[in-house]
């Protein structure tokens, strides 16, 4: 009981109230009780002792006859008894009852003379005083009921007190407690112009603006959270991209510098240099082609695209490059069928367009069998246009989807020249693309493999 009255504030302020109302109440009804009958007393002394001058003043000039009359009417107004006394004798106005014989008394004692006589009497003015006893006797008697009043107008007080006080207080704390836990979901909904509405109103500014901040600070961890994850993707991208860079160059290389080697040395058929300096020329060639590529892709990835942009069109772009590609696709008996029927604007880089959709129609055609077929066509949908480039008679490893714009990357483990290039097609196709913010994803399909390009 007393743990849960520790940890009640409504029930320590109900009996607070409650104490300190019945206290005050029984403490003042008492003081009362005190203080009234005594006063009452004192105030009727001084009165009876006024009224008393006053009438030892008039007597003065009464005949004595007249004065009896006067005190035995002042006796009866007064409820008060009188002795008129003098050497002959003494003369008594009014009676006092045996049953108030021991109700305390007042006496007053005074002289007086009349006019036709010489005689000076003593006057003495009795007043039996049971108006305060009765107030007395009456306020005991009604303590019970007065006591019963007290308890019940003190409990309906308190416990008045302790919702009007409590309730919101009690409130707050439940926001507190949420507030502990971060949850700013709420609102303090206390309306009223006293310290507690005060309170009330700055706990809900504050929660608005704990939510903005925390919103903004969750944001901000999101976007921290996908900055690190695209600076740990791009660490290792760089880790790869230099490792996949030095094992490029390191086998041209060491073809190039074996060969060389070995005709200035003369060692065996390598004295015939018209053999070899055309081999030492193709590696040099390959070396050449993969330095410019990686220069390609550093100028590209620190360019600024918005100062190049320009309207070129689709389909004169399209057939620019199949004509270019043509030859090496006429090789390989492969056919490039273009069924571009509605022409698009695109605000592009030229340049870097041409060599993105040369590097895609270029793969295509370079990872089809021979005798295979290229179809590129527009395909319009709600989302806006996609520029598909499909070839036949290939497919893509699931595993290796994925990983197929990461640079150096190639589905043939063997790396074999004969059946790839270097690995950097489509991670400058992919370079290009995000720099001009275009979506693209690459399929397998029931004919082959296809590349689909969004154009806003």
């Amino acid at each position: 009981m007393r743990k849960k009255i520790k940890n009640s504030l409504s029930i320590k302020v109900f009996l607070w109230v409650f104490s300190a109302l019945t206290i005050c109440s029984m403490l003042i009804y008492g003081i009362v009780l005190t203080v009234l009958p005594r006063q009452y007393q004192v105030t009727w002394d001084k009165q009876l002792d006024a009224n008393t001058e006053i009438l030892a003043s008039e007597l003065q000039n009464m005949r004595y006859e007249d004065a009896v009359k006067e005190i035995y009417n002042f006796c009866i107004h007064n409820n008060a008894t009188a002795i008129l006394s003098d050497d002959n004798g003494a003369l008594s106005f009014g009676e006092i009852k045996a049953e108030e014989l021991t109700v305390t008394t007042s006496s007053i004692a005074t002289t007086v003379s009349f006019s036709d006589s010489k005689t000076e009497y003593a006057l003495i003015i009795s007043s039996i005083s049971q108006t305060a006893d009765i107030i007395l006797s009456l306020m005991l008697r009604f303590l019970p009921a007065v006591f019963a009043i007290i308890f019940l107008l003190s409990f309906l007080s308190a416990f008045i007190c302790s919702k009007v006080i409590v309730t919101p207080i009690a409130k707050i704390s439940q926001i507190s407690k949420r507030m502990t836990l971060l949850d700013m979901t709420w609102k303090c909904d206390i309306e009223s112009d006293d310290e507690i509405g005060v309170l009330a109103s700055s706990l809900n500014i504050m929660a608005n603006r704990l939510h903005g901040a925390m919103e903004e600070l969750k944001n901000a961890n999101h976007q921290l959270a996908n900055d690190v994850e695209k600076f740990k993707t791009l660490e290792e991208q760089r880790k790869y991209f230099f490792t996949a860079v030095s094992h490029e160059l390191k086998t041209p290389l060491t073809i190039l510098k074996g060969q060389i080697e070995n005709m200035i040395l003369g060692y065996g058929d390598y004295k015939n240099h018209d053999k070899y300096l055309p081999e030492a020329l193709k590696a040099t060639e390959d070396i050449e082609f993969l330095v410019k590529e990686i220069i390609t892709i550093s100028k590209m990835e620190n360019m600024n695209l918005k100062d190049t942009l320009q309207e070129v069109s689709l389909i004169t772009s399209a057939d620019h490059t199949i004509q270019a590609i043509l030859p090496f696709a006429q090789d390989k008996d492969i056919r490039i069928h273009q069924n571009i029927s509605t022409d698009m604007m695109l605000s592009v880089n030229p340049n870097l367009w041409n060599k993105a959709l040369s590097n895609i129609i270029g793969n295509a055609v370079g990872h089809s069998p021979r005798g295979a077929e290229v179809f590129i066509s527009l395909q319009s949908c709600e989302n806006g246009n996609t520029l598909v480039v499909e070839n036949t008679g290939a497919s893509i490893p699931k595993a290796d989807l994925p990983h197929m714009f990461t640079p150096f990357y190639r589905a043939d483990k063997s790396r074999n020249k004969a059946t790839g290039g270097s690995g950097l097609g489509l991670y400058i196709v992919k370079t290009i693309l995000d720099l001009h913010g275009m979506a693209y994803e690459m399929k397998n399909t029931e004919k082959g493999v296809a590349f689909f390009l969004g154009l806003n």
